[in-house]
């Protein structure tokens, strides 16, 4: 269980800091201080990250690293943003957890898989609130529990 709440934590992170590459406004700059077009890559805590920058913001593709060169997790941005789908990997190399965001707010269905590939939560998302039943398995792909946010979000 303490796998899938990293998982979780690792996904809801949104806000990358690149302060030596960004102006007062949160802009990324190049040498000269003009808005950056380009495809950056920096390295934090050991995870490599590569994103895309046009006119200073990031847009489109990002994709973070290990050390070891492994992919850890790819998806996009929009306006600077989280948008669209995310997809975590986990050491041996399968998808740990898939979620998706609407201009970063939490939206629509979000999966956890545990390291063997078999599928632990499913949570539901309406641009950040709670929605749905959420459903929680065992380590066979049981259901174990779930929790009906449907009057939640209403």
């Amino acid at each position: 269980m303490k796998k899938i709440v990293l998982v979780l934590m690792v996904l809801m992170v949104s806000k990358l800091s690149y302060a030596q590459k960004q102006n007062e406004k949160g802009l990324y700059i190049d040498e000269n201080g003009q808005l950056l077009s380009a495809v950056i890559s920096s390295v934090n805590n050991g995870v490599k990250s590569e994103l895309t920058v046009v006119n200073g913001i990031i847009e489109g593709e990002a994709k973070y690293y290990a050390a070891n060169g492994q992919v850890l997790e790819t998806g996009s941005f929009s306006n600077g943003l989280k948008n669209d789908k995310w997809i975590r990997y986990n050491a041996n190399n399968t998808v740990s957890a898939v979620a998706f965001y609407n201009i970063g707010k939490k939206h629509g269905t979000w999966l956890v898989f545990d390291e063997k590939g078999i599928k632990r939560m499913e949570m539901n998302y309406n641009n950040g609130d709670k929605t749905g039943v959420w459903f929680t398995y065992d380590e066979a792909g049981a259901l174990v529990s779930s929790k009906d946010y449907t009057q939640a979000a209403n």
